[in-house]
């Protein structure tokens, strides 16, 4: 019995671990902003770095409000300036959130056509704690943008997307670096804008290097007394992308609604247009479904659609906005040849689509 107390004691030592103290660091001041040839005025957001003293509340996104609602600090009450070629110096005013909070998003009054092609406009800010913190970016030469002159329907199985007028080849197979799954670029079903632009040396430098969620080192940072980037965007070509694929599987084409002559069906959608997205890496996983759905009479309309199948049983989320965290309707049904028949997860009722031309 000795010998076995002897072995639990060492058992247990061994399991102990080590403390470490951390020390705390200084919070800096973050800077976000891109001068934008195609924006009515001139944004930049200012936030601090997080060093686990200040409580972030766990909220959705808010558009009005994107540094707070996304878990950062804004910094308020700064005085923000751009100087522009001349020397002029526009002054920057705080937006207010949805909830009449100031927000950390500072806007200049300046159009995007106004900008000076070539020209060097600098960022200085000065925060009410005394910090100091100034960038600068020169803005692209560029040649004159073609509006909307992308605005096509393209196959993403066959179709490549050439920018005539620069050297921009886009592929089909084109992925997504910054996803976790590494997602495809173009989704079959879906309308998606596009913008081909000239960016400077600040801008691409950003956005090429990665940033270590814990420590924030590894991005490439021109911001002097804080981290972040400020540069500038001149938009060459845009337009508005149809993608749609091949449709050679079971569960591929176009399904219409087929009313029960009791009327019973829920009518709220009249037909799904489903593309496999892409197929599961091994057996037992889901294949990966995209498409479009269009509701019913009197106030029809056209969205995206998000879903998989497992086995026979197709799920399908009818989003609006194309944003996948805003689902409208949930559909779950059962493939059986040409025929979807199923429900809907929120206002209940089934339906019955059948495959056609």
């Amino acid at each position: 019995m000795v010998a076995a107390g002897v072995a639990m004691t060492v058992l247990v030592a061994a399991c102990e671990l080590g403390t470490v103290d951390v020390p705390r660091t200084t919070p800096t001041v973050v800077v976000h902003g891109v001068l934008n040839s195609s924006s009515s005025t001139q944004v930049v957001l200012l936030e601090r770095t997080l060093t686990g003293t200040v409580n972030i509340p766990d909220t959705s996104f808010d558009a009005s409000d994107p540094i707070a609602s996304a878990g950062g600090i804004p910094i308020l009450g700064a005085s923000v300036q751009l100087i522009t070629p001349t020397g002029a110096v526009v002054t920057g005013a705080v937006d207010a959130s949805s909830s009449g909070k100031p927000s950390g998003v500072y806007r200049f009054l300046l159009p995007g056509s106004a900008l000076v092609l070539g020209g060097r406009y600098e960022l200085r800010v000065r925060t009410q704690q005394g910090e100091n913190v100034t960038a600068f970016t020169r803005i692209p030469q560029a040649p004159v943008r073609a509006v909307g002159a992308l605005s096509r329907t393209i196959n993403r199985d066959h179709d490549t997307l050439f920018i005539h007028s620069t050297t921009v080849r886009l592929t089909p197979d084109l992925r997504n670096i910054f996803s976790n799954d590494f997602e495809r670029v173009f989704i079959p079903g879906f309308r998606q804008d596009i913008v081909v632009g000239a960016v400077d040396s600040n801008f691409y430098d950003y956005y090429r290097t990665n940033n270590d969620p814990f420590t924030g080192a590894g991005i490439i940072s021109r911001v002097e007394g804080g981290t972040g980037f400020f540069g500038s965007l001149v938009s060459l070509n845009n337009g508005t992308l149809t993608v749609t694929a091949d449709q050679t599987e079971p569960n591929e084409g176009r399904f219409r609604l087929l009313t029960a002559p009791d009327q019973t069906t829920n009518t709220f959608a009249s037909q799904f247009v489903l593309y496999v997205e892409s197929k599961p890496a091994r057996d037992g996983l889901p294949i990966a479904l995209t498409g479009r759905y269009t509701t019913s009479l009197p106030n029809a309309r056209s969205d995206g659609i998000v879903g998989q199948q497992l086995g026979t049983t197709i799920t399908l989320a009818l989003i609006s906005n194309q944003l996948a965290v805003d689902t409208l309707e949930v559909f779950s049904g059962q493939l059986r040849g040409d025929t979807l028949s199923g429900g809907y997860r929120k206002s209940g009722g089934s339906a019955t689509f059948v495959r056609s031309p």
